[in-house]
């Protein structure tokens, strides 16, 4: 938000004491549009000439609101100002070598910069321009002068408050003054940062100055068309103070907060604050700060009158611009006022198209049920919802209607389901285990009373396809042997994924490509549903039902029948990943290039046991070189192009350990579940149905082993079948490069299937795409949200002591040690003993846990990737504790608690980052 709430003049509807802006029909010679430009001449087309602001000032003023009127000095002027300035061009070269976190460097440059501004005379022609159109606006009033850049105030960044303001602005020496100052603001340091940061170049961006008759309000404030904090687009939010708005923004005071329903206008809550000061206009010119009484301190702002009349304003402005609007307000004896309107740019977008159907949406994120939060571009959307089989007809290959994208994310229409009691009780449950706080947020939304009414899911339907996996499961439990039947599965899916890769490579011709992914989407997930799904159900049951029979006493060897797993794809990943270690440990020269950071295989294997390490690494690859860090998202490279986190993870192993260590590690795992077990079944056998009890738990432990292993199998085949997609989607972009339809082969990520059946004018509609895309990196993805977008509360433990961090318990244990922030697997190293603290982990990022001591995520839950590994490994984890990566610092020491979910810092700075930990 700027500070520069309430500086403006008296629109065309003020009273008569604050006259409008002289009209704009005959300007004089100096007046040329060139230099100035006048609010009512202004439209949104005008944004490269006169910035943001200005644009949207000019904007709400055709559509006659209430703006004080005023004109505005164009960019055109700010070149003139700028050009062949004799220092200017070299300082700005200078700044652009600067990198953004060289503080100091910015600082000084900044400086200059706008020492060297300032000191410039205006160019006579614009200094002429100015002060005509001030003369026509009425010399007897006072002004405000503000920044207008134009980079600011857009739909994907406001860049609000980066440059300067100025109120009460009086007389012809003075607003020039203020004019030059505004354009030198344009390189204060905050706004020289906030462009880094946002990846705006500092040549692209001019500066335009806003001057408005000052409006001398006797409250003011801003006013959210949607919940800033809830994200509810049916809510209006609105902060208020007395004085100028300039308290308000800057925080010098604790503001009323105000949130009301806007459709029925019914205030959801009232919030008076302690308005300790106001900043007040002074006679002379210039701001004052003055104290406020203790009696109206504490007085409300906003008379329910005045609420509604803001309310209306708000709903005007946002049908004007058709999306939520952040509004600068102000009150002046009795006369609303609008100063400023912009894009609320911090809500997360709602899914468009909405879901099918009538009634209340309940959505939640595809991405945190995959632990995966990163914005995925349109392609590695339109893979998911084409592979999603429920929701539409058996052997359709367009994009599921249930699965719709927001924000670069992926969101489930929960609602149909919802809304049936069976489907309620198993999808809440199902969310307790991957994700408590979703489970809250969905416990929340379907407690509305307007809920019930809505489309529901079919029970016929929903029975057709449970149903014959149901069966089955039933068929695992009672009488079919584990091993036989898992024995048969994996190899028919091993030889269906070969087919489909087969086919996949077969494919040449764009038409051919697209035809044989869109088929081998269709029916991926209904293969492995069917084929592998009933296995793994009947593994996770069995180990449920021994929880039911045995109770709380033999939770310990419960949770041990499930580490040491044989067959289980992820740690057969990891066993290889140590193997690959014990070769390089084999050779102390690649040992220590690896740990010298030469990775690059060639010149490995020139280096003695160099050919041995990279023979081992190639096999390594040849079977898991499909995966990749985030390899839920088609647009990743796999580590077969790029294996820099699987050499991080041999680095790491190489600090530690004996040739072995980790197999041994396995076995000894392995070993204590089948003792485990056997002590499960004797322990079944005491008391008076004890030999009826011991069989049946005999045969639920060996199923738990036997089968709970193969979750991770469906993932491996997806990610398989991901590789050979990937592969066929980049020919085809390669053959689009040459027809001239595509830039880059890479391009195709930033379009969809159907995109890409119609190449014409593919690059100028991918373009739109990619920038999208860009500002959706930046977006923090809702667990779940409603269809207007309101983002419930999620799991709070109130039991915490104060200072403790709350997440998710994930896996039972206490640890010790120092913090290894974690955010690319592919750059950083995690050594042995060190706690990983990450946003998220997929099976791309388990070479990391053979060094962890503990867990640390910012999402997931029990049954999520990251807690199942954490379990196999008995390495303590907390997940689903938003924030953790800048919560928790490298080189912190903590305590990670898995059996309550805290983690407790315990030492600031001990462990310096990028050491081991001792």
């Amino acid at each position: 938000m700027s500070s520069d709430a309430t500086g403006a003049s008296a629109p065309s509807s003020a009273p008569s004491s604050v006259p409008p802006s002289a009209p704009s029909s005959a300007p004089s010679e100096a007046q040329t549009p060139c230099w100035v430009m006048p609010f009512a001449d202004i439209t949104a087309a005008d944004l490269p000439r006169v910035g943001g602001k200005g644009a949207n000032l000019g904007e709400l003023t055709r559509a006659g609101l209430p703006v004080p009127g005023g004109f505005c000095v164009t960019t055109r002027a700010w070149a003139a100002h700028i050009a062949d300035h004799p220092a200017f061009e070299s300082l700005l070269a200078e700044l652009e070598q600067v990198e953004p976190d060289d503080l100091d460097g910015v600082r000084a440059l900044g400086g200059r910069i706008r020492a060297a501004l300032t000191a410039r005379e205006m160019p006579a022609a614009v200094r002429a321009a100015v002060v005509e159109a001030w003369r026509a606006a009425g010399v007897e009033h006072p002004y405000a002068v503000r920044s207008s850049a134009t980079a600011e105030d857009l739909p994907t960044a406001s860049f609000a408050g980066q440059q300067d303001t100025y109120l009460n602005v009086i007389g012809e020496a003075d607003l020039l003054d203020r004019v030059r100052a505004c354009w030198a603001s344009l390189y204060t340091d905050r706004a020289i940062l906030y462009r880094m940061r946002n990846a705006v170049p500092h040549r692209q961006v001019a500066l335009s100055v806003v001057v408005q008759r000052l409006v001398r309000p006797d409250k003011s404030g801003i006013l959210f068309t949607a919940d800033p904090i809830s994200g509810h687009r049916g809510h209006t939010s609105v902060d208020a103070g007395f004085g100028l708005g300039e308290a308000l923004v800057s925080g010098l005071v604790d503001a009323d907060l105000y949130v009301v329903e806007t459709d029925s206008g019914r205030p959801v809550s009232v919030k008076v604050g302690d308005k300790a000061l106001a900043i007040r206009w002074v006679a002379g010119g210039g701001t004052e700060t003055i104290d406020l009484p203790p009696e109206q301190r504490r007085r409300r702002v906003l008379g329910d009158d005045e609420l509604q009349r803001l309310v209306a304003l708000g709903r005007r402005i946002e049908a004007h611009y058709g999306c939520p609007q952040d509004i600068e307000w102000c009150f002046a004896h009795g006369a609303l006022f609008v100063v400023q309107a912009r894009p609320i740019t911090s809500l997360f977008p709602l899914p468009e198209p909405a879901s099918p159907g009538d009634g209340a949406k309940v959505y939640a994120c595809f991405n945190h049920f995959q632990v995966m939060t990163d914005a995925v571009p349109p392609m590695g959307l339109d893979v998911w919802r084409r592979m999603m089989p429920f929701g539409r007809a058996a052997g359709d290959t367009v994009p599921n209607p249930w699965a719709v994208p927001a924000g670069g994310r992926l969101y489930l229409d929960m609602a149909p389901v919802l809304r049936r009691a069976i489907g309620r009780r198993g999808l809440v449950g199902m969310l307790g285990l991957v994700d408590p706080h979703a489970q809250n947020a969905v416990r929340v939304l379907v407690g509305r009373p307007d809920f019930a009414a809505g489309p529901r899911m079919s029970l016929v339907g929903a029975a057709r396809f449970v149903g014959p996996k149901l069966a089955r499961i039933v068929a695992g439990l009672l009488w079919r042997d584990p091993q036989r039947w898992r024995d048969r599965i994996v190899p028919e899916v091993e030889a269906w994924v070969a087919a489909r890769l087969a086919a996949l490579e077969r494919a040449q011709r764009p038409a051919d490509i697209l035809a044989t992914v869109s088929a081998t989407l269709c029916g991926l997930m209904i293969y492995l549903i069917g084929r592998l799904v009933p296995l793994i159900a009947t593994g996770l049951i069995s180990s449920g039902l021994l929880r039911k029979i045995m109770g709380p006493a033999h939770g310990d060897d419960i949770e041990a029948l499930a580490r040491g797993l044989v067959g289980n794809v992820t740690t057969d990943m990891d066993l290889a990943v140590g193997d690959l270690a014990d070769v390089a440990r084999s050779a102390p020269a690649v040992a220590e290039a690896l740990r010298g950071g030469q990775h690059h295989p060639q010149a490995l294997a020139e280096l003695p046991g160099g050919a041995a390490f990279v023979g081992a690494l190639d096999d390594f690859l040849a079977r898991y070189g499909a995966r990749a860090p985030s390899e839920i998202d088609i647009s990743r490279p796999r580590w077969r192009e790029r294996p820099g986190s699987v050499i991080q993870a041999v680095v790491g192993n190489l600090g530690h350990g004996e040739a072995g260590a980790h197999r041994a590690h396995h076995g000894a795992l392995a070993d204590a579940a089948e003792a485990a077990g056997a002590r499960l079944v004797e322990a079944a056998g005491k008391g008076l149905l004890g030999p009826l009890r011991r069989g049946w738990v005999r045969r639920l432990v060996r199923r738990q082993r036997t089968l709970a292993g193969l979750r991770e199998h469906p993932k491996f085949a997806i990610i398989r079948i991901f590789d050979g997609l990937r592969r066929a989607l980049l020919r085809l972009g390669a053959d689009y490069v040459a027809q001239g339809a595509l830039d880059r082969p890479e391009d195709v990520w930033f379009a969809t299937l159907d995109d890409l059946s119609r190449p014409a004018g593919l690059k100028a509609r991918l373009a739109a795409e990619r920038a999208a895309f860009e500002h959706h990196r930046g977006l923090s993805p809702p667990r779940v949200m409603s269809a207007r977008g309101e983002i419930p509360p999620g799991f709070v433990d109130t039991d915490a002591p104060e200072g403790v961090l709350v997440g998710s318990p994930a896996s039972a244990g206490i640890v010790e040690g120092v913090v290894r922030v974690v955010r690319d697997p592919h750059a950083e190293t995690l050594h042995k003993g060190e706690i990983l603290v990450a946003p998220f982990t997929d099976p791309g990022w388990t070479p990391l846990f053979i060094n962890a001591a503990g867990l640390v995520m910012e999402v997931g839950g029990r049954m999520t990737h990251g807690s199942v590994v954490a379990r196999e490994y008995g390495l303590p984890a907390v997940v689903g504790l938003p924030g953790a990566t800048d919560a928790l610092r490298t080189g912190m020491r903590v305590r990670v608690d898995g059996e309550r979910g805290w983690v407790t810092i315990l030492d600031d700075g001990a462990g310096a980052p990028g050491e081991p930990a001792p």
